[in-house]
Parts: structure tokens; C-alpha cells; sequence
């Protein structure tokens, strides 16, 4: 199709207005905010507590940005289907503008526009995500399953830092009169101004402000074994009898939360099924259930942020094995599915990925090294005194004699020495290969370890 025939059908059947400003220069892709060399961009979330106006000015954009994420994804899903035409991100945008000056959707204008262009851009996102293959085609939204947030870039809010209490301040945002009754439980870095807020509103009614600001995070003193120059390394093995199993046989409890409220949460579940549908009373019940599952999430994510903080600032080197979280919680199917089913809620609820993940940003704040295992490695079935290589062990074994040395074993801290023996081989591997004065790279993955030595 010829480029005017398709601006033609964007015009004319699509309703998508042509460009008015700026229409003798060439479009140019959008770029993300780029940070200044030496800094990170943290994220540093409060909880707030709106007004009656601003709960429904809030409830207000949510639902417009639902709204135009729906809309928009049936615009770009349409002018493919029907006349296999491609909208693009600015496309979407001048839509927006016509959307706004329709009656029927003229309530667009009571919420900020950088809001609804933010959600289009989320929306262009996970399309470049769908042809990249990393992800599935986008879907639509809907109210009460999808997540309640808006977007609010630096012309979106307004912040007055408090000059008594460096790093607080008032914080309004568009559309709003009054600033957020926000709970500082910390200071931001004093002098800095939020790249942009989100704003959420979880299942449970409560609502939280996070700001994104660009700060320098001084690294930690480097870790050394004690009388040597040799970087103290971790072998860090995750489980489910045990969270966590360190090298020198520490093991971390795994909290089993969902276990824990089993109980309480069947009770709630069992009077939410008597309830009737749409009634008040049975909302009451989904708030209650709502609230359950916000304390335990709560309680998880304060557990593995300290656990994680303690590992890094303790060691110099952390080793860890590379897991597919998504291979191991596949569908449960045919026989045994009911103990798949437990096996994957008990995988989710040990919470390995998101362990996983603070580990990565914080070596990368603080200046250690992650490494990361192949996942076929043998660690488990590996002898760590002899290196021989015994055979496959079911998961209920969970000691082990080596036939070679005869050695007795425990399952994951043998599977822990292995790791941090094998991690320290590939650290040892990219350091003696690293040019003079460049820096240890933060990340050191198996996988990519070829890449890695390319790129020292």
C-alpha cells in the first residue's frame, strides 16, 4: 500500500488527524530519559492518604487510562486487521486529541493529557515487546483484574521540597488543587527533583505515590576474605525445605505465608462464595480478603529486601544459580497435577524471582559481582570434596554419600559449596581477561560469559 493511500485510510476511516505542528520536519522517535553518567534511578515509594475529591479525581484517570489503552489497542489491532495499516505511538496520540474533542468522550479532558500519552506509550511498549517476541499480543484491560495506575511525568506534578526537612516536600498533581497527605517514612536525596511519579491505588483501597529520581549511590568498601586479597565470595542455593542455603551451611527458613493465613484465607474464601454477587456485604468480604494478601505480600517483601541488603553488604562476590521461574511453574496436567498445583504455589510463594532480581540491582548499586551459574550445571549431584559426579537424585533425598570419597553430604549445602566454587572459576576467568584499569563488570552470567570476555 502506498504511503498516501495509507494516510488516507488514517484520515478518512480511522479518524486519526494529520500533523499540524512541526509538518515540514521528519518525525523523529521518542527517547527515554537518559541518566547522568555515575547515577541510578531508584525508586522510593509512600503511601498517601486522598481526600474525598482526590480519591474520585484519582478514580477518574484510572479509569481514562484504562479506558484509552483499550482504545487504543483497538485502533492499532483494527487498522492491521482490517486495511493492514500500522499505527504507530504519535498516531495513537493525535487520536487521542480527536477523542478529547468528541462529545461522547469529552470527560478525556478532566484528566491530564500526559497522563493518557503515558498509557499509550505503555501501550506502544508492549507491542515492541510482541514483535520482539519477548511477550504475547497485548490484551485489554479490565476493571477490578487490571492494576489501578497513573503515570505522571515532570509536567504532570508539582514539587516544593521542604527546606526545614531536606528531601520532603509537597507534591500536586495535575488536575488536583490541594498537594498528597503523604507519609514520609524517608527522605528522598535532598536537592533532587523526581523524574516522575506513579501513582497506584492496590486491592486492598490503599493508595502509594512512587517517585523515580536519579541518585548517586556511593559503592560499598570492598569484601575480603580476613589476611588475604582474595574477594570473599557466596554460594547461594535457593529451596523450598529451606529459602536460602549458604556455603557455610546457614540455612534461612523458608516463611511459607500462604501456609501460614491457609486457614484464614479458606474462612474468607467460604463466606465470599455465600455472599451474594454485587451485594455490599460481599464486597466487605473482598476487601477483608484483599487486605489478607496485601499483609502478606508486605511481609515477603520486607523479609527478602533485608535478607538480600545483608548478602551484598557482607560479601564481595555472590554466586547463585540461573533459574527459569517460568519453566519450573508451568502448567499443572494429567497425573499428579494436584501436587504440581502445590508444588507451583509453593514456588510462588518462596518468591525466587523477585530474590533474584534485588539481588542484580543491588550488586549493581553497590558495587559487587553477581554471578550467575548455568542452569545445567550439576551442582546437586556434584561431590564437593572429590568433584565427581554422581547420579540423578529425586528431590526427596535430601542427604548423600559419594561413592568415589565417600563423603556424606547435605543436599543444598553441597549444591551452595558447588556454586560458589563454580562461580568464583568464571569470576577468576573474566578478571584475568579484563584490560588495565577497567572496571569488574557487576553481572557475570554463563550463558553470556563469551560476550562478556568480547566486551573486557
Amino acid at each position: 500500500m502506498e504511503e498516501s493511500d495509507a494516510q488516507c485510510i488514517k484520515r478518512e476511516v480511522l479518524g486519526i488527524g494529520d500533523r499540524r505542528k512541526h509538518h515540514t520536519r521528519k518525525a523523529t522517535p521518542l527517547r527515554s530519559h537518559a541518566k547522568e553518567p555515575d547515577t541510578h534511578h531508584r525508586l522510593y515509594r509512600f503511601r498517601f492518604y486522598p481526600t474525598e475529591e482526590q480519591a474520585e479525581q484519582l478514580a477518574r484517570t484510572f479509569g481514562a487510562c484504562r479506558w484509552v489503552y483499550n482504545e487504543g489497542l483497538a485502533l492499532r489491532s483494527n487498522a492491521w486487521k482490517q486495511h493492514q495499516v500500522n499505527v504507530d505511538f504519535a498516531e495513537t496520540c493525535r487520536a487521542l486529541t480527536g477523542w478529547k474533542q468528541a462529545e461522547e468522550t469529552a470527560w478525556l479532558k478532566d484528566v491530564s493529557s500526559t497522563v493518557l500519552q503515558q498509557s499509550l506509550r505503555h501501550l506502544d511498549q508492549a507491542y515492541q515487546r510482541f514483535f520482539k517476541g519477548q511477550a504475547k499480543h497485548p490484551k485489554r484491560k479490565k476493571k477490578g483484574r487490571s492494576r489501578d495506575a497513573a503515570i505522571y511525568v515532570r509536567t504532570g506534578f508539582t514539587w516544593v521540597e521542604d527546606p526545614e526537612r531536606p528531601g520532603t516536600g509537597l507534591i500536586k498533581l495535575a488536575k488536583q488543587s490541594q498537594p498528597l497527605d503523604i507519609r514520609w517514612s524517608r527522605a528522598l536525596p535532598a536537592g533532587t527533583v523526581p523524574v516522575r511519579l506513579s501513582v497506584t491505588r492496590d486491592r486492598a483501597g490503599r493508595y502509594f505515590v512512587s517517585t523515580l529520581v536519579e541518585e548517586r549511590i556511593p559503592p560499598l568498601p570492598a569484601a575480603f576474605v580476613p589476611g588475604s586479597r582474595e574477594p570473599k565470595a557466596l554460594g547461594v542455593d535457593l529451596g523450598l525445605a529451606a529459602l536460602v542455603t549458604l556455603d557455610d551451611g546457614t540455612k534461612l527458613d523458608h516463611p511459607r505465608l500462604l501456609k501460614r493465613y491457609a486457614e484464614k484465607l479458606s474462612r474468607l474464601q467460604r463466606e465470599l462464595h455465600r455472599k451474594v454477587r454485587g451485594s455490599k456485604n460481599r464486597g466487605k468480604v473482598r476487601r477483608q480478603i484483599a487486605r489478607l494478601y496485601a499483609l502478606i505480600k508486605d511481609v515477603r517483601r520486607d523479609m527478602l529486601d533485608k535478607l538480600t541488603t545483608r548478602l551484598v553488604r557482607e560479601n564481595q562476590v555472590l554466586v547463585v544459580e540461573d533459574l527459569s521461574v517460568a519453566t519450573l511453574m508451568r502448567a499443572a496436567r494429567g497425573k499428579g497435577r494436584r501436587r504440581k498445583a502445590r508444588l507451583n504455589q509453593a514456588i510462588t510463594d518462596a518468591a525466587w524471582g523477585e530474590l533474584l532480581r534485588q539481588l542484580r540491582y543491588k550488586c549493581e548499586w553497590y558495587g559487587r559481582t553477581l554471578v550467575i551459574v548455568d542452569r545445567f550445571f550439576p551442582s546437586t549431584r556434584r561431590c564437593s570434596s572429590c568433584r565427581a559426579t554422581g547420579p540423578k537424585m529425586d528431590v526427596s533425598v535430601r542427604e548423600w554419600t559419594c561413592a568415589q570419597c565417600g563423603a556424606v553430604h547435605d543436599r543444598d549445602v553441597n549444591a551452595a559449596v558447588n556454586l560458589r566454587d563454580e562461580g568464583m572459576r568464571l569470576y577468576w576467568l573474566v578478571a584475568t581477561g579484563l584490560p588495565p584499569g577497567k572496571k569488574m563488570p557487576m553481572v557475570i552470567k554463563a550463558s553470556e560469559l563469551e560476550e562478556c570476555l568480547l566486551a573486557a
